[in-house]
């Protein structure tokens, strides 16, 4: 007869390779409930600035905000600078909209798309050791890259950053 303990080691192993096995092998899954994980930090973009384009926009829009948020492996990264394996970074790029009757004051509108970073060293080796995917809109599946489209995109961006391990955002607490 199996012990609790017995039964919570075969329960946390079947689903550990559960999420290893979600997707098709080069993507990874929609980062849920990463609303609850630390804000990390938020910036305004307008329309002039080339992140408006990213996604569509529905009128009238503004511009757009990004949250970033961090996982507690993240956090540790953020703290000494160098992000272990099973970090997670996720920025939710949401529309501005003007508020009506409320001059130069604007509130978040639709979610325009999520990104997200994750750090595993040995198998995203090729780019400073981030897998980099995408979701469009609200979607969960959606709008994701390939690992060769994340390299070309997202990780060629990210080299400017090789100094502060491929992350653009910092955390103040």
């Amino acid at each position: 007869m199996r012990t609790n303990f017995q039964s919570a080691i075969v329960i946390t192993a079947a689903l550990a390779g559960c999420c290893a096995l979600a997707g098709n092998g080069d993507t990874i899954s929609y980062p849920a409930g990463f609303r609850q994980w630390v804000h990390i930090k938020s910036t305004i973009v307008g329309a002039q600035h080339s992140f408006f384009n990213k996604e569509p926009c529905t009128k009238p829009c503004v511009g757009g905000i990004f949250h970033f948020y961090a996982n507690a492996k993240a956090l540790e990264g953020y703290r000494t600078g160098t992000f272990p394996d099973g970090a997670m970074i996720v920025d939710e790029f949401l529309e501005l909209r003007e508020v009506p009757n409320q001059p130069n004051a604007s509130i978040e509108g639709q979610k325009r798309g999520t990104g997200m970073m994750l750090k595993d060293s040995r198998r995203y080796e090729a780019t400073g050791g981030w897998r980099f995917d995408t979701f469009k809109g609200d979607s969960h599946t959606d709008g994701r890259l390939s690992e060769k489209e994340a390299a070309a995109q997202c990780a060629a961006c990210h080299q400017s950053r090789k100094d502060h391990d491929y992350v653009f955002s910092s955390y103040k607490e």
